[in-house]
């Protein structure tokens, strides 16, 4: 088993802090999340090594092909920002998951635990912004509504799916229902209906896979319902313009069509990250002046790193759900098996909203990821180890 050279309750505050952290104050988060990784650098190298896992690996592959396309990018000095804007993700991966391996069970559960507790509270500090006018769309301090909405997907999908865990079902039934409701209401507050749509599909999803009662989802949809028409009440300036403009596809048309021009002009390693507004040629038929990527990630990663790129974030999500569809087979009696699934619901999440946004570049969203990869990765770590001791066992 993998041990730290520091006492246990340094890693597991931090890791708290940083669960509770991430739209909240985003200054927070990366200090809570820098802190982890520089305890991380001074942990003995041969426990580090065991921490590395076939997923830490993928995303180490993606991320040399990111520096691949910034050491070739058409625009060096912009793309270069992605060092310092994404290297926490990367340092997170290894920090975060190192930690979370070396916690017990019951920590972890905790940390999932605080995760979606965090994500309540901030979905209410969002209501309460946008109750009191000084938003048009329920978002945190320190987030976009984009951000804010994306973030409570993945928090609602793990939430969902916990609900069929002994544990919340015998000791906190209510309380589990009413913080689903309030993640929901924040994400309909923030009037993302990609988004919406997605966590209609989670519950229906939950119902279907038997991971929750009927009974539980409509009283989620229903505490929801009243926290959103409250909202809606006290400020309806931007619904209201959404219910005159429904067809409004938010610039994608124009979106679709420049990336049309551009799919062939540089396809093995892209034009190099962040240089959507260097390479956009139809900036003068935009109606929002400020778009700032592609609002698809798969777009994204295309352009920024090529199929490169593309190829190696496939992978990535390939590995990650095939670790945790593998562990579930494994498992199918385990409640441990329930948070497993509750994470891959919560992936796909991601991932499914990636088509209108993205999440593997984003500061906030992307440490998310990593605390999800980072909990499958510990249980598929776990798992492996109390099967090795028993054939251990077996053979003495």
């Amino acid at each position: 088993m993998i041990s730290s050279r520091f006492d246990l309750r340094i890693p597991f505050y931090l890791m708290i802090l940083l669960s509770v952290s991430f739209v909240l104050s985003i200054f927070a988060m990366q200090l809570f999340a820098g802190i982890l990784a520089i305890l991380w650098l001074f942990e003995k190298y041969s426990e580090k090594r065991k921490a590395v896992d076939r997923i830490v690996i993928f995303i180490l592959i993606y991320g040399l092909v990111r520096l691949a396309a910034i050491i070739f990018s058409e625009y060096p000095s912009v793309s270069v920002q992605s060092l310092y804007k994404e290297g926490l993700f990367y340092l997170s991966i290894f920090s975060i998951g190192f930690y979370v391996k070396v916690f017990d069970e019951q920590k972890t559960r905790q940390i999932i635990y605080l995760f979606i507790i965090g994500a309540a509270l901030n979905s209410l500090i969002g209501i309460a912004r946008f109750n009191l006018g000084f938003v048009e769309r329920a978002e945190s301090f320190s987030s976009g509504y984009t951000v804010f909405s994306v973030y409570l997907l993945a928090a609602f999908g793990v939430a969902v799916i916990l609900s069929d865990l002994v544990e919340i079902k015998e000791k906190y039934f209510y309380l589990h229902i009413v913080l689903s409701a309030i993640i929901l209401a924040g994400m309909v507050s923030s009037l993302g209906r990609a988004n919406i749509g997605i966590s209609i599909l989670i519950l229906l999803a939950g119902v279907f896979l038997k991971k929750i009662k009927i009974k539980q989802v409509f009283l989620i949809c229903l505490v929801a319902v009243i926290l959103a028409f409250i909202s809606f009440f006290n400020n309806s300036t931007e619904a209201t313009h959404r219910v005159e403009a429904p067809a409004q596809l938010s610039d994608r048309d124009i979106l679709y069509k420049a990336a049309a021009e551009l799919a062939w002009e540089h396809p093995v390693l892209g034009f190099g990250p962040r240089t959507f507004k260097e390479i956009f040629p139809l900036k003068d038929e935009l109606t929002d002046k400020g778009v700032g990527g592609w609002h698809n990630e798969l777009l994204q990663v295309y352009f920024e790193s090529g199929l490169a790129g593309l190829l190696a974030y496939i992978i990535l999500m390939v590995g990650i759900f095939s670790s945790g569809i593998s562990f579930v087979k494994r498992n199918k009696a385990e409640e441990n098996t329930i948070i497993v699934f509750s994470i891959l619901v919560s992936i796909a999440a991601l991932l499914l909203s990636a088509f209108f946004s993205g999440f593997i570049d984003s500061p906030v969203l992307s440490i998310v990821f990593a605390l999800l990869v980072s909990v499958l990765a510990a249980e598929n770590y776990r798992d492996k180890g109390n099967k090795n001791d028993l054939i251990k066992a077996a053979s003495q």
